[in-house]
């Protein structure tokens, strides 16, 4: 009885659902233009999409949902699918020609031409909760196994991040900027990069490590997690000059860990973090343009306005102009071996350039850039390969994939390195629509596997010394005479 009323009131709350979006749907058309309308209607689909989504998930979990996997993914989905939408607006279509320095304002896109694209993102964002939800099953998280002597496999973990941010200091050629951050190995001898790159695979190995076990012993942790995640995002910030991906990543692991150890995050307390990342990414947006100078962010900003951070628009912009190159058949024709290049990405030192698109696409329309200046995604490579098809074929395998770690991660039973797996996915989510759900998985296996293999090889001589040393037992009597002898003899 009880299931069958909470199915019902699901389906009270995704018809007033609808029907408030069909309602200022409905405003909205007689509201604004035809333009506007032509960007408001796919907007206005994909908030109805999330929104949807996050309610039967609410349902089918009874309880908080900030921490699913697929809840965090699809509201950056929705976040890089809205904004430029809500942009676009604010402009009214007007985009000087420097707008977002790629190929977007050039090409003078029209409004009909800005709505066609948004209901590609709309597509994308239906098609993953769709396979999202046939995966996830409703397993929750329960209390995990805490690793052992977790005291001391915080302070090995922090000094092995310590010796790894020290190493790659030494191995790191001087870097003045934001562009040459990702150049910064480049001259190094084969070995020599190839240790840098051990070291940047153990630092980020070592900090997720670290997190994990501070938070599952938080009672013992609480007051030294705070200037140790504070430390991280501060170091990430300066040794990259202004990359928010390595800091946002810390800090989602740390409200995900926090969410699943120690207490729910509840969906306005997520929604606070949200917005305030938001705000995060366009004061950073502003000071690494400015060439982390003040008084020029200031200035930059007081000429700007309030603007919304255009990386929020990296992922419209780059498969925009994809599609519209494809659409006049003007898009050169690919190498098969990008199509499945991400799963590669988990062999280390995987010459990463050759078969990926971002280096394709930057050296055909940006052949002078240093490294490639945007963002790919499965957006963008659909426009390469199938078309919308492609896109929802993606959409479904991702939603499909994300469901599954779900659903094998926070089942009952499930271990410390499950977390650890699904904390590393959770925290890099934004990497799922700026690359791949697969480039993903490849970077956790890339990161943890050698982590999992070291642990395995522990417990095994664990197991073999525990065998060896088994306590010996004295040799039974079983002769009764003497048994009776011995009886009578003592005291």
């Amino acid at each position: 009885m009880k299931t069958t009323w909470r199915g019902y009131r699901l389906g009270l709350e995704l018809s007033a659902l609808l029907a408030i979006s069909l309602a200022c749907m409905a405003v909205l058309t007689l509201m604004l233009s035809p333009d506007q309308n032509a960007v408001t209607w796919p907007a206005m689909v994909i908030l109805t999409t999330y929104a949807g989504f996050a309610l039967i998930l609410f349902h089918r979990l009874k309880g908080p949902i900030f921490g699913e996997l697929g809840f965090i993914f699809l509201g950056f989905t929705t976040a890089y699918s809205f904004i430029p939408a809500l942009n676009f607006l604010m402009l009214d279509f007007t985009f000087p020609v420097d707008f977002d320095g790629l190929n977007f304002a050039v090409l003078d896109p029209r409004p009909a031409e800005l709505g066609r694209h948004l209901w590609r993102h709309a597509l994308f964002v239906i098609t993953v909760a769709t396979g999202y939800l046939l995966l996830r099953g409703r397993s929750t998280f329960s209390i995990r196994t805490k690793a052992p002597k977790a005291g001391l496999l915080v302070l090995v973990s922090i000094g092995l991040l310590l010796m790894s941010v020290s190493l790659v200091g030494v191995l790191s050629a001087p870097v003045t900027n934001y562009y040459e951050h990702y150049t910064r190995f480049e001259t190094l001898s084969t070995p020599a990069r190839y240790a840098a790159y051990s070291t940047l695979i153990l630092k980020v190995t070592s900090v997720y490590v670290a997190l994990l076990l501070m938070f599952s012993r938080y009672e013992r942790f609480k007051w030294a997690l705070p200037p140790f995640i504070v430390g991280l995002v501060a170091y990430e910030m300066i040794y990259s000059f202004g990359s928010r991906i390595e800091s946002l990543s810390i800090l989602l692991a740390a409200v995900c860990l926090y969410h699943f150890y120690v207490k729910p995050v509840r969906l306005a307390r997520g929604a606070l973090y949200l917005s305030l990342l938001l705000v995060f990414f366009t004061i950073t947006e502003f000071y690494r343009a400015s060439e982390f100078n003040l008084d020029a962010a200031f200035d930059e900003f007081a000429q700007r306005g309030v603007k919304f951070a255009y990386e929020f628009g990296a992922v419209f912009y780059t498969s925009f102009h994809i599609y519209h190159e494809r659409l006049h058949g003007l898009l050169p024709q690919p190498d098969a071996l990008m199509l499945i290049n991400d799963f590669f990405t988990a062999v280390p030192f995987y010459d990463h350039v050759r078969y990926n698109s971002q280096y394709w696409y930057a050296g055909i329309y940006f052949p002078d850039a240093v490294v490639p200046p945007q963002t790919m995604g499965p957006l963008a490579d659909s426009g390469i390969w199938g078309g919308e098809v492609d896109l929802a074929i993606r959409g479904v395998l991702t939603g499909v994939v994300y469901g599954s770690v779900a659903r094998w991660a926070l089942r009952p039973g499930a271990r410390w390195h499950h977390m650890l797996l699904y904390a590393f996915l959770f925290a890099t989510a934004v990497t799922g629509i700026k690359y791949s759900v697969f480039y993903q998985i490849s970077q956790a296996v890339r990161f943890f596997i050698p982590l999992f293999l070291a642990y395995g090889i522990y417990k095994l001589l664990n197991r073999l010394r525990g065998a060896k040393v088994q306590p010996t037992q004295p040799p039974v009597d079983h002769n009764p005479e003497r048994l009776q002898a011995t009886m009578t003899a003592s005291p």
